[in-house]
């Protein structure tokens, strides 16, 4: 029996920025080997297609040219709206990267797609779906006030959950992101839509973080369709994951790197090119990574091994796998 036509499907999408390149190929392909999508919708300026095309996939692949998703609108609108109101584009990419990943529900053909972090490697297989088939929350406890006054603004919706929605994912209904972005294009008039978000965005928060799509998304699924996902609860349902993969192994890593992570009971990781790094730590990790390996193949001294395992988790506080 073949499982992976037993689960349910879905498309992916990633929005991959110059920034995130390499790490993005190195996620798609992982991506492509653990989950159960119809297709990988990877959108980036047209410019860096040809580093996507030579990717050997197991799922049919899209690549989405970031500045025509849009008829009207692209990176450079935010960037101009955003020095125009503050003199400052620089946030302009971490705006536009939300406004596509909303707006390729237009074009996608499966009634979910989940959203994917271009930085954010899996290491296993994951169920986004329960046995009801309702898609699976991966819950955080952010708390960031601007994205509730903004989604008020543009929805007339407060927060209506103690949870934030904030992950490095989201298994999005496809035609309930239409009915939302149909409701703010209502409101937006003649305009392209993202640009009543931005004028909803106080002045005070715009150089920062003014705007979270999986807030605005989750807030919305859970004030008209509640009934259709549910918080990841049980064991065999809570994802043990880490931020701090850069601070772990580097931007950059390799096959070994992965199977020891995976190794150390996380669902995925992620590698923040922003973090601030030890490259002597890393080293001194990578050699360890290295020691675990080797001590694998002897079975008189492997459960030395469980002391490298230890020693990481503790370390990085990383959590005990969940099951």
């Amino acid at each position: 029996m073949d499982l992976k036509k037993e689960k349910k499907r879905y498309d992916l999408v990633v929005c991959v920025g110059p920034q995130h390149l390499e790490i993005a190929k190195v996620a798609i392909s992982q991506i492509s080997r653990f989950f159960h999508s119809k297709r990988i919708y990877v959108i980036t300026h047209n410019s860096h297609f040809e580093e996507f095309k030579s990717l050997n996939q197991r799922t049919e692949f899209v690549l989405v040219n970031e500045n025509e998703l849009f008829d009207q609108f692209n990176f450079q609108s935010v960037a101009d709206f955003l020095k125009q109101r503050i003199n400052n584009g620089d946030r302009a990419g971490w705006y536009f990267q939300q406004f596509l990943k909303m707006e390729i529900s237009k074009i996608i053909q499966s009634d979910y797609y989940l959203i994917w972090d271009a930085d954010t490697i899996p290491l296993k297989p994951i169920d986004f779906f329960d046995k009801e088939e309702r898609a699976l929350i991966h819950k955080s406890e952010e708390n960031h006030n601007p994205y509730f006054e903004t989604l008020e603004h543009i929805l007339g919706l407060k927060k209506t959950v103690n949870y934030s929605f904030i992950s490095e994912h989201f298994m999005v209904q496809t035609k309930l992101m239409q009915n939302m972005l149909l409701e703010i294009s209502k409101k937006a008039g003649d305009q392209v839509w993202p640009y009543y978000v931005l004028e909803n965005i106080a002045t005070k928060d715009m150089a920062l973080s003014g705007f979270s799509e999986y807030e605005t998304y989750g807030n919305f699924l859970n004030s008209t369709y509640p009934d259709d996902f549910r918080l990841r609860t049980s064991p065999s349902e809570l994802l043990n994951t880490t931020r701090n993969g850069s601070m772990i192994l580097g931007t950059l890593p390799n096959t070994k790197d992965l199977d020891f992570l995976e190794v150390l009971g996380l669902h995925y990781a992620t590698f923040e090119i922003w973090q601030d790094i030890n490259p002597k730590q890393i080293k001194a990790n990578k050699r360890r990574v290295a020691l675990f390996f080797f001590l694998e193949k002897i079975p008189l001294i492997r459960s030395l091994n469980k002391l490298i395992i230890k020693n990481f988790r503790k370390t990085y506080s990383l959590p005990q796998p969940p099951y």
